[in-house]
């Protein structure tokens, strides 16, 4: 991805102070890892944009930062690159190690990321983290939880005064992926909702005390059509083809950019101060 900065070493930077450097084939994983972020979900590559919109730190004053669901890493390095510490959450432990693993391998900027196992209701529970972010990730999580009220309104709690919350999910109106399974009855780890139209997201933070202060769409023909072939031609062996055809995949989807097929919404929100809450009602 194009600006993402310079890669750590082919073969990985040195590790922390205390722990063992990594195998060569492990390095050669990560590497291969790094070069492939934001990832080979194409539907994330297109929302990757959201980065830029990402606050600015520095050593003295980070931004501190919350990534709710911390999938790949992606999002907690490209906010402590631009000057961020970075609480990273997940249910997975597979995934809380594999954002660690990544960390080490990318040296001293790996130093301003934390990855726990860790719900969000017990985090916001913590007296000591109320109030403490400046800005929080939740990139494609809301719509896998039933009382999505209640989880905005525990982000709410856990900014600081101004704090920012970046919200992205599928589009409701989107048709693209109709057919196959859409939703679940229960938070087994699939949609418990297929997304929202922007008008819902958009009502449902100013419900929960966010001030709505911009919005995106994202999604091409060509992130369609790549997304087809891996789901209908690679099937099972979606990682290693796509790996194999990357370049081919990447000008598909640059030759389907200029038509939109939005799969994507993103909302920006801003924490409203007690008093403006109470001043609205």
């Amino acid at each position: 991805m194009a600006g993402i900065g310079p890669a750590p070493h082919a073969f990985g930077p040195a590790a922390r102070s205390g722990r063992t450097s990594p195998g060569l084939a492990t390095r050669l994983r990560l590497t291969l890892k790094y070069w492939l972020w934001p990832g080979i979900n194409w539907v994330s590559r297109d929302k990757a944009a959201v980065v830029k919109m990402l606050q600015h730190g520095t050593p003295e004053a980070p931004v501190r930062t919350l990534d709710c669901g911390c999938g790949n890493a992606y999002f907690a390095f490209e906010a402590a690159r631009r000057g961020a510490s970075c609480l990273g959450i997940t249910i997975h432990d597979w995934e809380r190690r594999s954002c660690e693993e990544m960390a080490e391998f990318l040296g001293p900027i790996g130093e301003a990321m934390e990855f726990r196992v860790q719900r969000l209701d017990d985090l916001a529970r913590d007296p000591g983290a109320v109030g403490s972010f400046d800005q929080i990730l939740l990139f494609d999580v809301i719509e896998h939880i039933r009382d999505d009220r209640a989880a905005l309104l525990q982000l709410r709690e856990l900014l600081n005064d101004d704090g920012l919350v970046y919200i992205s999910t599928p589009d409701r109106d989107y048709q693209g992926n109709a057919d196959h399974l859409r939703v679940t009855r229960t938070e087994d780890g699939w949609h418990v909702r297929n997304g929202y139209t922007l008008g819902q997201l958009e009502r449902l933070v100013e419900e929960c005390g966010l001030e709505p202060v911009d919005h995106l769409r994202f999604g091409t023909l060509g992130t369609t059509l790549v997304t087809r072939i891996q789901h209908k031609v690679f099937r099972s062996a979606i990682l290693p083809l796509t790996v194999l055809t990357f370049p081919l995949l990447k000008l598909i989807a640059w030759l389907g950019s200029p038509w939109a097929d939005r799969h994507t919404i993103f909302v920006l929100a801003r924490k409203r101060a007690d008093a403006e809450l109470a001043a609205r009602r």
